[in-house]
């Protein structure tokens, strides 16, 4: 071993043992760096990442005692609402109780605006989402007996009502679990019955799909329609307008259940996580409490700033750094529920002068390289996150320069609640994606478990508050990627500079990432399986500038299919293409479009496989890496 590095970020070694055996080898309950994940999962898995500790890097940020997040979300977010002023709209249809915080129940934000959907002009203000959200929470739990032990799933765009929707389910003590819109009905039915939720609340335009879900799901009991501008749902379905005035509503999880924050779920994305296929994240209350708290130690955005966000709220980035953050401290966000539109996003930014933007790596490359950018007034942008993907460094510059803003990276994964680091707007490194956050540690390991020094490249580790609990139903993936003492090995190759700035450089994870939206590998071959003429298959990722990653299909066909050849080469390769187009459409009718085949089918002989029969997309990855080298 080497000498621990001593960065400012790094312990010395005298201080680090003493440190590091009082707090993380002791696991004291009351310490900060208490693994909220350990109480709720098999303490005997990850153990790779618990093997060597001589280079941990720590936070720079100010810690947070525990007591800060000990709160359940939805009451967290709410309770802030009473801390900008501005009196309850005296038109409100409901009256805002008074909170435990000793601050008045009346002084809410009221007509300052929290929401605005630029693709159907709708909006709502942060008194709407008051009493949405309570009137919600009392009909899902009087009329639908939502409970701690219930799930809801969100199946939505980026829909003006979404934040009320998710803070109710929470006041109920129940889970969310937000779906992609565009899946296909057998995707949301995976979702439905591998978070067994109970209700299915769905936009109008997935409606056919949710019903057919709806319809073969083990658990769905009631299905709620969200529409927009006062339409009718359709016949026998409740509509969500309907419920937002129930006579029952609430503002505290108190008024349900005593909500233990760190051992209690509230999030339920579905992730593939290292490997393998999409898996039930259970995310507790403090996990998303603290990790609101880190966001916002780094970034302090002032009230009524204004977000540009387009992010999908189904995803965690939107969901938790866009639409919950901007929540809590009242800030407006602009977004757009509708596909999203280029030339749009810079008409609302030219519009509406908002002056932070999140948004992912092909937006950022079209700031750059857009000739419509320089038609449009940006000049409000002061600050632009990326995340979701990695970011390279000529185009984060590249914008900065254009647009004269602050760029900068974060990053993070869903079992992270999201954030794992972030970059300080006073020191960017371009290409990092920064330094851990407050009450955060992270180490780098290679193959063997080995804690690496600065500038080495291996597998990131980190442990902090914001880990998730672990996967649900799942021990053994579970055990797969966090140890006994809350290691979570992430699955992704870094490194860190002398001043523990990070910086992304592979994936070890198989998961594939298409405009900042995961792919499992594992997921499209259990489908392309199904295909009548597919003996065998693997999938890999092909990278591609616009979209980041794109699926690729190594597909071993029937032997009848092999026999019924020609024997005119031109002829056989006809046939080939019409069989890839064939299959490709066959897949595009089952899955969202970011998981469509477009990094192309490859028809092989076999695919490379272990002794015990694991698929070595690997051995595909570096044969794909050989004839990219050789065509350049």
């Amino acid at each position: 071993m080497t000498t621990p590095t001593r960065s400012i970020l790094s312990y010395n070694h005298y201080f680090f043992r003493r440190i590091f055996d009082h707090v993380i080898n002791k696991k004291n309950k009351n310490t900060i760096l208490r693994s909220i994940s350990s109480t709720s999962v098999i303490r005997n898995g990850g153990e790779l990442a618990e093997r060597c500790n001589q280079h941990v890097i720590s936070s720079p940020f100010p810690s947070f005692p525990e007591k800060s997040w000990d709160v359940p979300t939805c009451d967290f977010i709410m309770s802030n609402w009473k801390k900008h002023g501005g009196v309850i709209n005296e038109n409100a249809t409901t009256t805002p109780i008074p909170t435990e915080s000793g601050i008045d129940g009346n002084i809410l934000l009221s007509d300052e605006l929290a929401i605005f959907d630029g693709s159907t002009g709708m909006k709502r203000t942060f008194t709407d989402h008051y009493n949405s959200t309570r009137g919600i929470a009392g009909s899902l739990k009087y009329d639908m007996g939502v409970d701690e032990n219930s799930c809801v799933c969100l199946f939505a765009p980026n829909h003006v009502d979404y934040m009320p929707v998710t803070l109710a389910v929470g006041l109920c003590g129940a889970k969310i679990t937000p779906v992609n819109p565009l899946y296909k009905a057998n995707e949301l039915l995976n979702v439905l019955d591998g978070s067994r939720s109970t209700v299915l609340i769905a936009h109008k335009d997935n409606l056919d799909i949710a019903v057919k879900a709806a319809a073969d799901s083990k658990y769905v009991k009631h299905v709620l329609v969200m529409t927009e501008n006062g339409e009718a749902a359709q016949d026998g379905l409740d509509n969500l307008e309907s419920i937002k005035t129930h006579n029952q509503g609430f503002d505290k999880t108190s008024d349900c259940f005593q909500c233990q924050t760190n051992t209690h779920p509230y999030l339920l994305p579905f992730s593939s996580g290292t490997t393998g296929k999409p898996k039930g994240v259970a995310i507790s209350h403090a996990n998303l409490t603290v990790n609101l708290l880190q966001l916002h130690e780094v970034e302090k955005v002032g009230f009524q700033d204004g977000l540009f966000s387009p992010l999908p709220f189904f995803h965690i980035y939107g969901m938790v750094v866009s639409a919950m953050y901007s929540s809590w401290i009242g800030n407006p966000i602009y977004t757009m529920s509708g596909r999203f539109d280029f030339e749009l996003m810079l008409e609302m930014i030219t519009k509406y002068q908002p002056k932070n933007a999140h948004l992912v790596p092909p937006i950022i490359l079209g700031l750059a390289k857009s000739p419509l950018v320089d038609k449009y007034d940006m000049s409000s942008l002061e600050l632009i996150i990326s995340a979701a993907a990695p970011l390279g460094a000529e185009t984060e510059i590249a914008v900065r320069d254009r647009l004269q803003c602050t760029v900068k990276q974060a990053w993070g994964m869903s079992e992270l609640s999201p954030i794992g680091t972030i970059t300080p707007s006073e020191k960017i490194k371009p290409g990092s994606v920064g330094l851990v956050v407050s009450n955060t540690y992270g180490k780098i390991l290679d193959k063997d478990g080995n804690s690496l020094g600065p500038n080495q490249q291996g597998e990131l580790a980190i442990k902090g508050p914001q880990v998730m609990m672990g996967y649900q139903d799942e021990p053994q993936q579970t055990k797969d990627c966090l140890s006994s003492s809350g290691w979570l090995l992430t699955g992704d190759m870094f490194y860190y500079d002398e001043d523990g700035y990070f910086f992304m450089t592979d994936r070890i994870k198989e998961l594939i990432k298409t405009r900042g939206f995961q792919v499992a590998p594992a997921e499209l071959e259990e489908l392309i399986l199904g295909h009548d003429d597919v003996n065998d298959v693997a999938v890999i990722q092909i990278p591609d500038e616009a979209s980041g990653e794109l699926p690729r299909a190594y597909i071993v066909l029937k032997a009848e299919e092999k026999e019924e050849g020609s024997t005119d080469h031109d002829d056989d390769k006809e046939q080939e293409e019409k069989l890839k187009k064939c299959i490709y459409e066959w897949v595009k009718e089952r899955v969202a479009p970011y998981k469509r085949l477009d990094g192309g089918i490859v028809f092989v002989d076999s695919i490379p496989k272990s002794a015990s029969g694991k698929i070595l997309r690997r051995i595909l990855r570096d044969e794909l890496a050989e004839q990219m080298k050789v065509a350049k």
